[in-house]
């Protein structure tokens, strides 16, 4: 596990941590020093100093914690259209060249419609990864944060709190409760290549949290 500032628990339901809408909002904001432009291309990817640009990426999974859609920079919305990426930048514009980490808006963001959700969908895993591969504590002030559209907040994750290496965290996971959800931090550095292939591992993990039925002990 990753040394970060959650706020608040590790784990408690959304009503129980004061989110009252079910528009929630996934989120980042950061602050990047643009690299010298006065170095070449090549001395500033050997520095690791070329532009950044910070994903996010939500994973749908089923009740057997099987992949039904993954929402990231490549697939913007869902099927049921109930998740909803509000786009991605590689231009650097507005991604990290410019200091918007105090901006009243998100640089990145991803809408869920927990009322729309199809009925199969019973657990959504919240990640995020670092584009070209720079470390997260990189940033000159970042955050990773979770809200509802009436401006409740979950939780905070500072990036600069980040461990060296992090490059791609699965920050948390959504689980379907009877009248509510269920929200557990996770904060556990992904060392997978791609979304994809990070999104069959956290599947994997979430099916060793599967009760397992008295008749199978």
């Amino acid at each position: 596990m990753l040394e970060a500032k959650i706020k608040p628990v590790m784990s408690d339901s959304l009503s129980g941590l004061g989110l009252t809408s079910d528009i929630l909002l996934f989120a980042l904001n950061y602050d990047f020093t643009p690299p010298d432009k006065k170095k070449s291309i090549l001395q500033r990817l050997k520095e690791n100093q070329g532009g950044i640009d910070l994903d996010l990426s939500c994973v749908l999974y089923d009740d057997a914690c099987l992949i039904q859609d993954i929402v990231w920079f490549k697939e913007l919305r869902d099927k049921a259209e109930a998740v909803r990426h509000q786009g991605d930048s590689l231009t650097g514009k507005d991604r990290g060249f410019e200091a918007m980490y105090h901006a009243p808006l998100d640089q990145e963001q991803i809408r869920i419609y927990l009322s729309k959700l199809p009925a199969n969908i019973s657990k959504i895993a919240l990640i995020a990864s670092s584009y070209f591969g720079q470390d997260f504590n990189q940033v000159n002030a970042g955050e990773i944060h979770l809200s509802d559209d009436e401006g409740n907040r979950a939780f905070t994750l500072d990036l600069k709190t980040l461990a060296k290496g992090c490059k791609m965290i699965w920050v948390a996971q959504l689980e379907k409760q009877i009248d509510d959800w269920q929200l557990t931090m996770q904060n556990l550095n992904l060392t997978n290549k791609d979304i994809p292939e990070a999104a069959q591992f956290v599947g994997r993990e979430l099916t060793r949290a599967l009760v397992v039925p008295s008749s199978q002990l």
